[in-house]
């Protein structure tokens, strides 16, 4: 009852019990203080709950600390002081100096100011760390703009992380900021960082600068659809020869220009290959013969991901092993209503018929069950077959 008096802010004028707690240890001490009902005179603040939070941080924590409060230093079991709730809660007094008083993580005061953007004026302790790392300078990026003249933008952390890394993440690098290649792990730098959020600054121009694999910023800001418009780096490419446009193709926001379908990385895939395997391609498309060196065109892509338009006739465009645009739709079961080339196959001999045979795509009414492959296998036999896997009988 207690508790939940002094948690409606209706405790009696005199109460004294402040000391009764629930199972969690919570005094009703714990609860006025949360609502701000302590009476003046309250001397209580080492009461503790359960994990060895007292009245002050519960206070603290709510930016009521008395004028002369000496027991900021007070630590639950994990080493969060009075000061911690109070530098949060922005309760600290003037002139307080303890900055570097620590949790058993490292996490400081100062860390504690900086994230809820409490840091005073001429703040200069910026290096202190917790075990990751993470500097004061981090915790107060992610929170908000850094002062005016701040310049300790390459902090890092234990994982190479910086300062500038963070505040770009965040959109809080100044105006004017111009140290985009600051690099952390793997040599992703600011840049990637503020292309990856669309925090890049407009009129940014720095696109090849690159990770240690080659993937430029401009690879990053087309994977987030925010390349500007008027972008001419498309042939932009990484360690594997993948470019700008084929990013770009994957998000479906490649320009529909034919020399850009064409752009390949070094196994011969085009762009338009990329846009078919992720369903992209334009209205209109027509460079369905582009393809890798083995012959893979990207009509076969496009009828593996069954985006082939209704009027496409170029079934027995091939791969140098023969296999065509209609053994790839036969996989994907998309061939068109009254299809009647079975018979297109690979150098081995293998029909468009074998192959939705084995798939289980052959279309109701199909009758060309005595036509053999190159081993004399018919397609009855090869329907068959898929059938006994399935436990399922095949035609007669």
């Amino acid at each position: 009852v207690a508790h939940e008096a002094a948690a409606k802010g209706i405790l009696p004028p005199g109460f004294g019990q402040w000391d009764i707690s629930d199972r969690a240890g919570r005094t009703v001490a714990h609860e006025a203080a949360a609502k701000g009902g302590l009476p003046e005179g309250f001397g209580l603040w080492e009461l503790s709950d359960g994990k060895g939070r007292t009245v002050a941080h519960e206070s603290a924590r709510r930016g009521r600390l008395p004028e002369g409060f000496s027991g900021l230093m007070s630590a639950d079991g994990t080493g969060w002081t009075v000061a911690h709730a109070a530098a949060g809660g922005g309760a600290l007094p003037p002139g307080f100096d303890a900055w570097e008083a620590a949790t058993e993580n490292g996490w400081s005061v100062a860390h504690e100011a900086a994230a809820n953007g409490r840091l005073p004026p001429g703040f200069s302790c910026w290096r202190l760390a917790t075990e990751k790392g993470r500097t004061v300078a981090h915790a107060a990026a992610a929170a908000g703009p850094m002062p005016e003249g701040f310049s300790l933008w390459r902090l890092a952390d234990n994982k190479g992380r910086t300062v500038a890394h963070v505040a770009a993440e965040m959109g809080n690098l100044p105006p004017g900021f111009d140290q985009w290649a600051i690099a952390g792990r793997d040599g992703w730098t600011v840049a990637h960082t503020a292309a990856m959020y669309g925090r890049l600054p407009e009129g940014f121009s720095e696109w090849r600068i690159a990770t240690d694999k080659g993937r430029t910023v401009a690879h990053v800001a087309a994977l987030a659809g925010r390349l500007p418009r008027g972008f001419g780096g498309w042939a932009l490419a990484d360690a594997k020869g993948r470019t700008v446009a084929h990013v770009a193709a994957e998000t479906g926001t490649l320009p529909d220009e034919g020399e850009l379908w064409a752009l390949a990385d070094d196994s011969g895939w085009t762009a338009a290959h990329e846009a078919a395997l992720y369903r992209k391609l334009p209205d209109g498309f027509s460079l369905w013969t582009l393809a890798r060196p083995d012959g893979l065109a990207v009509a076969h892509v496009a009828a593996m991901k069954g985006c082939l338009p209704p009027d496409f006739d170029m079934w027995e465009l091939s791969a140098l092993n023969g296999w065509s645009v209609a053994h790839a739709a036969a996989c994907r079961g998309t061939l068109p209503s009254g299809f009647d080339r079975w018979g297109i196959a690979t150098r081995a001999g293998r029909t468009v018929a074998h192959e939705a045979a084995s798939r289980g795509t052959l279309p109701p009414g199909f009758g060309l069950w005595d036509m053999t492959d190159g081993d004399g296998v018919s397609v009855a036999v090869a329907a068959r077959a898929r059938a006994n896997r399935q436990g399922r009988r095949g035609p007669r």
